[in-house]
């Protein structure tokens, strides 16, 4: 059973509430076992969000599956109660609780609009969040580089590698070869080396920091002194870069105003729900209560 399913099946059992319209005694299927009422097909459709059934309301097919499925449940609902299944004592128990749920859920969200009201200008309080919390707001630097790679194996000696880096590098300012054919012949990375020594576009953060360090210092077009790392010895071309950069505020701002509601919404449910268990009044028969638990019986099984 769906979700909508089980939902619709819960309301069934419960007492209904809804303020009755003139034609909602109007039968819309007839069945062989059960009928179901325009009022009943209303009632389905309040228990959707609203933003939901107000699309749902545009589309016709949309109403009749809604209509359909309460039709289904209501059919199955009325076959569990001819065979007494609603006596069962767990199915009683989920009721119970789905009723509980839904009251104690009415009441919160009652407090919360009396509390927050309509008038609050949660634009402010986000444009707030937004100057209080700019790193949150920073786009990474984006570079796009190339690399020649010579690595220092054990018994080799790296100044030697360093001064073969060196060299290369002159090589390539004095247009002697270019970067992209050193690294085809001389780079050691052999993910890289085919094309180029190329790195792709990536984002700050994703090299090691004495690689990350030498990008920052350069610009498109310089060619980096040798940069040692736990890799070995590198050269590095920049190709591109895009500087970090703050997203403007109408950017997020959308987000941060559903954050600064659901913040304001969400502590006030927990100051409820802390003054409900901390009631002094609240007293706990703790003798019961010991007495449960050493021998926790929650039903007698026919």
């Amino acid at each position: 059973m769906s979700m909508f399913k089980s939902f619709v099946f819960a309301l069934m059992l419960l007492p209904c509430f809804a303020f009755a319209l003139e034609d909602d005694g109007k039968v819309l299927i007839d069945g062989p076992e059960v009928d179901l009422t325009l009022g009943e097909l209303r009632q389905a459709l309040m228990t959707i969000p609203e933003d939901v059934r107000k699309l749902i309301l545009t589309q016709p097919k949309k109403i009749r599956d809604i209509m359909d499925s309460t039709y289904m449940v209501k059919v199955a609902a009325q076959r569990a109660l001819k065979k007494g299944l609603d006596k069962d004592p767990v199915l009683q128990a989920k009721l119970w609780n789905y009723r509980l749920n839904l009251l104690a859920t009415a009441d919160i969200e009652d407090v919360q609009h009396k509390l927050i009201g309509s008038d609050v200008d949660y634009e402010a309080v986000a444009e707030e969040q937004y100057l209080a919390q700019q790193d949150k707001f920073k786009t990474p630097a984006k570079y796009e580089a190339s690399h020649i790679l010579l690595t220092v194996k054990d018994g080799e000696d790296e100044k030697q590698q360093l001064e073969k880096l060196n060299s290369l590098r002159e090589d390539i300012l004095k247009g002697k070869i270019s970067f992209a054919e050193a690294a085809k012949k001389y780079s050691m990375d052999e993910g890289t080396a085919s094309k180029g020594g190329s790195l792709g576009r990536f984002e700050e953060g994703r090299m090691v920091p004495p690689f990350e360090k030498a990008l920052k210092h350069m610009k498109p077009g310089d060619i980096s002194q040798p940069v040692k790392t736990s890799y070995g010895l590198h050269l590095i071309l920049l190709q591109s870069k895009t500087d970090s950069s703050v997203r403007p505020f109408e950017e997020v701002k959308k987000q941060l105003i559903e954050d600064a509601r659901k913040k304001a919404e969400n502590d006030i449910k927990i100051d409820y729900w802390l003054k409900v268990k901390n009631d002094p009044k609240a007293k706990v028969d703790e003798k019961a209560f010991e007495s449960f638990v050493a021998k926790p019986i929650v039903f007698k099984k026919p």
